[in-house]
């Protein structure tokens, strides 16, 4: 009998104990990510200890005591091309021997005996080859004491260029340990001696096109030195400075456009509310897919696009920003043979794809045609750009244990079973609250891992336009290298880029992340796009944690005291702790007036210019009306509090001598 009384209490605190987890929001068994963030315990670079490995003897010396023989050779038909970073290089290695004119760069139509470092399809690597490599790939190798970095022109010619540029900074990074960790700064090690072991290095990326969008990544040349090979210039067609690509995106009416055709043909635009319409509540609406006649002008239109822009891999025909698609009863019909409304599109794409075979025909899975159509496959050169605009940053798609993962995962497993070439449009940054703490590192290595499985060749990693948000070199930088190589251990890389970049400051930040990323993965619910610090009040920035980043950040910068760059890269961190403070869920007016007077100074010494990307106020608003309105806000409470507590006070007093006047009347 005990016993069972026993069994039937633990069962009750069990259930107890679901009915709890259940109703905080939270499912029970989730799982969010294999990641687990710890860099205090990954920091283990030791410059000292790689100077001395680099100063032991070994096959090729490549500098000794400061001196080197060595000579850089380009190809005299490609200077234009790879000058620039050949010249970077050179001052790298210059920089790390000590050497003052070592390192020359040279063309190989000078004539030149002595070692060298050979850069691309030059006269003297004319036996060297680069088998293995794919898409903008390289090999590093040796022959005796001569280096010869190369791509494959087999591949495709100008992917190949973006190769070698690689080669240039994968050989300054992986062989001789430098870090290009910021846009503004480059770590290299001062090694007056170096010597290499011989090199017979072949590395490729993991998908074929990456593009970090932040702000930093398109400046001072560092998109090319952590291999961001989407990022271009703008094209007059629009391509938004992604490189390699003619249209981009929402692009269906710059293929026919309603200002040449609505008025004699309606019939190809959206039937909506019982007419065909080109504009819908302010918008433009949508192109009638199932009309036959439409497709002949897209295919005539995209002709003479690619004529003008030959150099164009990527075409994208896709739907414009809204939901406001065509009903008409053929497309009707298409819905329901396809159980998707992308099926009629994706018939057009299949056309086009044919059509021009050695391009990439894309379009986006997104809003209404985000559902993958039944009874239909891609043809080889289709691309499906997958943007699912509520992704998680707290469940990887992989696992799909949320709302927001488990939508990603469905799209991204049902396109990859129809197609060879996903695109993965992804979002990085809180776009309400780009200066908030925002501890997003774990889930990206699940994901990169889940795309590399699903058929995922491109990534477009969407982070801000705005200058200097939240850890924008470092979040940056991190997804750079995952993208290049989805085994990357994140750990060791944070480390290293911790201990390198903070100096003396270092073991603060660090302490500063993990405590941030424990936080979030321990528990919060969840980690929106758009969060605002009060969803986090429970979780990482509860008013404890908030105290400890201070403390932190401060500690940090007495640590750095005297060191105008290092003050400069953690006063960015301190200006999110700052900010955090400035909404912290309290009612400590002063601390938070102290906190927003030393964020007004800071914002202003680093230029940065807006809070917020997607609401109106810039920074000279913030710091003028907008967060001065919350002191004000918080000032009215606190004062309504005291006089209600005065005059509680008051009523209480006079109660009490109402009281004892009556009794002694009484008396």
């Amino acid at each position: 009998m005990k016993k069972t009384i026993l069994t039937v209490v633990v069962l009750l605190i069990l259930a107890v104990s679901i009915f709890a987890v259940s109703c905080s929001g939270a499912k029970v068994g989730t799982r969010k990510s294999d990641t687990v963030i710890s860099v205090s315990d990954n920091m283990t670079f030791d410059e000292k200890e790689w100077v001395d490995y680099l100063a032991e003897e070994k096959s090729i010396c490549l500098a000794k005591d400061g001196i080197t023989e060595y000579k850089i050779v380009i190809p005299f038909s490609e200077k234009d091309i790879l000058e620039e970073d050949a010249v970077c290089l050179a001052e790298i290695l210059r920089r790390m021997t000590g050497s003052l004119d070592g390192f020359e760069v040279i063309t190989d139509g000078e004539f030149y005996a002595g070692k060298f470092i050979s850069i691309g399809n030059t006269a003297y690597a004319s036996d060297i080859t680069a088998d293995g490599v794919i898409y903008d790939g390289f090999t590093i190798k040796s022959t005796e004491e001569n280096i010869y970095i190369k791509s494959s022109d087999e591949v495709d010619p100008d992917t190949a260029k973006d190769g070698v540029i690689n080669g240039i900074y994968g050989f300054a990074e992986d062989v001789l340990g430098c870090m290009f960790v910021r846009n503004d700064f480059d770590y290299v090690p001062y090694a007056e001696t170096v010597y290499l072991d011989r090199l017979d290095i072949t590395d490729n990326p993991d998908f074929a096109w990456r593009r970090i969008y932040q702000y930093e990544v398109s400046q001072d040349g560092w998109s090319k030195k952590i291999k961001s090979n989407g990022t271009g210039e703008n094209s007059d067609i629009g391509n938004d400075a992604n490189k390699y690509w003619g249209t981009w995106c929402h692009s269906v009416f710059k293929f026919v456009d309603p200002d040449l055709y609505f008025e004699s043909h309606p019939e190809y635009f959206a039937y909506i509310d019982g007419k065909r319409r080109a504009e819908y509540e302010g918008s433009d609406t949508q192109l009638c897919f199932s009309n036959p006649d439409i497709y002949p002008i897209i295919e005539a239109k995209l002709a003479e696009f690619i004529e003008q822009y030959p150099e164009a891999k990527y075409w994208d025909f896709s739907i414009n920003d809204n939901n406001y698609y065509c009903v008409c009863a053929e497309c009707e019909k298409s819905y329901q043979k396809y159980n998707s409304r992308a099926g009629a599109l994706i018939e057009i794409l299949n056309k086009l794809a044919r059509r021009f075979p050695d391009k990439y025909i894309s379009t986006l899975a997104y809003l209404y045609t985000k559902d993958v159509p039944e009874g239909i496959v891609c043809e080889k050169n289709v691309n499906i750009v997958i943007a699912p605009i509520q992704t998680s940053q707290l469940y990887s798609s992989r696992f799909g244990d949320n709302d927001a993962s488990a939508e990603a995962k469905k799209m991204i497993e049902g396109w990859s079973a129809v197609c060879d070439n996903l695109f993965i449009w992804d979002y990085v940054v809180d776009f309400k609250n780009l200066l908030m703490p925002y501890p997003n590192f774990a889930v990206q290595k699940d994901n990169a891992e889940f795309y590399k499985e699903n058929n995922v060749k491109s990534v477009f990693h969407q982070g801000s336009r705005e200058k200097k948000d939240e850890f924008a070199c470092l979040r940056s930088y991190l997804l750079a290298k995952q993208l290049w190589d989805t085994d990357t251990d994140v750990n060791a890389l944070l480390g290293k880029y911790v201990t390198v970049t903070y100096g003396d400051a270092a073991g603060y930040i660090a302490e500063y992340i993990d405590i941030m990323h424990d936080s979030v993965a321990t528990e919060a619910k969840e980690l929106d796009l758009y969060d605002a610090p009060q969803a986090h009040y429970g979780d990482y920035l509860s008013s404890e944690n908030i105290d400890k980043y201070m403390q932190l950040t401060q500690n940090a910068l007495d640590a750095v005291k005297g060191d105008d760059e290092l003050t400069k890269f953690v006063e960015e961190i301190r200006i999110n702790v700052l900010y955090a403070k400035m909404y912290e869920n309290s009612w400590d007016f002063l601390e938070k007036e102290k906190a927003f007077e030393e964020f007004k100074t800071l914002v202003v010494k680093h230029g940065i210019e807006r809070p917020y990307e997607i609401a109106p106020p810039d920074m000279n608003e913030f710091i003028n009306d907008t967060y001065p309105m919350q002191l004000t806000l918080i000032k009215l409470y606190i004062s309504l509090c005291v006089i209600g507590g005065i005059a509680l006070v008051a009523a209480g007093i006079t109660v009490s001598v109402i009281v004892i006047k009556r009794r002694k009347k009484k008396s």
